[in-house]
């Protein structure tokens, strides 16, 4: 229904529009150039109770365009289109600035090109609690399941922030783990236009950047900070970290393992909304955050024992052997050294297996200082497994040979060992094979030059 329509009309069913006992308006949807978005409306008709609700005459709003009278108020229009593009009605619940009070309201398309129809009724309080309390639990069920699908760790948690910021409409949402010492910011999510800090918040001093939060949990399970100012005369780093970041509201819930604080899942510049109970909302979910974390620090401990050797504190055979088959897979050079500790059995006997596992233990530890950690595996007993992957054959001839000048000095030397480059690690089997032979070569010198009796011992 446009509006020379409305205006040539029967005087009777206008009346009829007046005597609707709801506030009921038509708008023009004006879209942008493109016709992808509605970037405002024109009023074309309003009854008496809509005058009533918006407190204006029906002249004041005829024909003029929503937003020169509600500047920033464009809550409405995605409705509008959608409205239109769907050609259905569309129905949900917003805080209007022009009636100043919660609405439900109707929209759907109207007679006439871009047209819409809007209905509105009044929410009272104790439907508005109901339905607070009713999106807040559905909320928190949804991130909670979204935290325990099958998704993998990083995934589950980015997704479970966007998805948040659905719905409370923050400039930042974040994770923050803390061992109590530092701080490190691990899990980020940020609005369109929002500088993105996870990279600057990195091992903090916690007591100077969260330690002033404590406070706040002595009255509350969570931290609400509705305006930084609060901070500037008794937490002044916190303070200008926050400022810096053009931030003045926050709201972060902290999580535990055991009753030791880990954590916070924190809520930048957070829309403050009746439908929604945030802070609840933040509490709720920052358990299911911090059970996520602790389970996935158990899970990464598991693997990394099963993949380390206890004594020695490098890769174990479980290790290696995965290693080895991930290399089969790839056409890449790879250097190789096989290690053996001299003389390990007379060293138990005659010394103890205290000392024996000193040996050890001093072997690993040479190999990782001119290797790597990452590139050092103990294949069982006294032998060691050197594999560094993507070396060029001189940069590897280079390291081996750095290795055994540093190795010069010990009588007698307190291992053997051999190299191999491998210049497709498709053959890497074959390789190391090449590697333990010259490994054993070595290993017969020493004795043969040391005098002692392997057999024997």
């Amino acid at each position: 229904m446009t509006s020379e329509k409305i205006q040539n009309d029967d005087p009777t069913k206008l009346r009829l529009l007046d005597d609707i006992p709801v506030p009921y308006a038509v708008f023009r949807a004006l879209f942008d150039s493109s016709r992808h978005r509605v970037v405002n409306t024109r009023y074309l008709y309003v009854n008496d109770a809509y005058c009533r609700m918006a407190g204006r005459q029906r002249e004041e709003l005829i024909d003029r365009e929503f937003l020169e009278l509600y500047p920033s108020r464009d809550i409405w229009f995605p409705y509008c289109q959608q409205a239109l593009e769907e050609n259905r009605t569309v129905h949900a619940c917003f805080y209007s600035e022009e009636a100043k009070h919660w609405l439900d309201f109707t929209v759907g398309p109207a007679s006439g090109k871009d047209n819409v129809a809007f209905i509105f009724t009044n929410v009272d309080e104790s439907v508005l609690k109901s339905r607070r309390d009713k999106n807040t639990d559905n909320i928190i069920l949804l991130i909670s399941k979204l935290l325990n699908n099958e998704e993998n760790y990083e995934e589950s948690m980015n997704h479970a922030l966007e998805q948040l910021s659905v719905f409370i409409h923050p400039d930042r949402l974040y994770v923050l783990e803390t061992d109590g010492k530092t701080v490190s910011n691990t899990f980020e999510w940020c609005a369109e236009g929002v500088t993105p800090e996870i990279q600057t918040l990195q091992d903090l001093n916690y007591k100077e950047y969260l330690g002033g939060w404590e406070k706040y949990l002595e009255k509350s399970p969570s931290v609400i900070i509705a305006d930084i100012e609060e901070l500037k005369d008794d937490d002044l780093v916190d303070y200008e970290n926050l400022k810096r970041q053009g931030i003045h509201r926050l709201a972060a819930a902290p999580f535990y393992d055991n009753g030791k604080l880990i954590g916070y899942l924190g809520a930048d510049n957070y829309e403050q909304n009746d439908l929604v109970n945030t802070q609840a909302v933040l509490t709720s979910i920052s358990y299911f955050i911090g059970a996520k974390i602790v389970n996935h620090r158990l899970m990464e401990d598991l693997n990394r024992l099963s993949r380390t050797d206890i004594l020695t504190g490098v890769f174990n055979r479980n290790a290696m052997i995965g290693k080895i088959a991930e290399l089969a897979g790839h056409h890449i050079p790879v250097g190789l050294i096989y290690a053996d500790v001299n003389n390990l059995k007379n060293t138990n006997d005659t010394e103890g297996h205290g000392a024996g596992d000193q040996a050890l233990r001093d072997t690993a530890g040479k190999l990782v200082l001119q290797f790597g950690k990452e590139n050092v595996y103990r294949a069982g007993g006294d032998e060691f497994v050197v594999m560094i992957p993507e070396i060029a054959q001189e940069a590897f001839g280079a390291e081996y040979k750095a290795f055994l000048e540093k190795l010069g000095g010990q009588k007698p030397m307190q291992f053997s060992s051999g190299a191999y480059w491998c210049p497709d690690s498709r053959g890497i089997e074959e390789a190391l094979r090449a590697a333990d032979q010259q490994m054993y070569g070595q290993k017969r010198n020493f004795y043969e030059r040391s005098g002692f009796d392997r057999r024997r011992n």
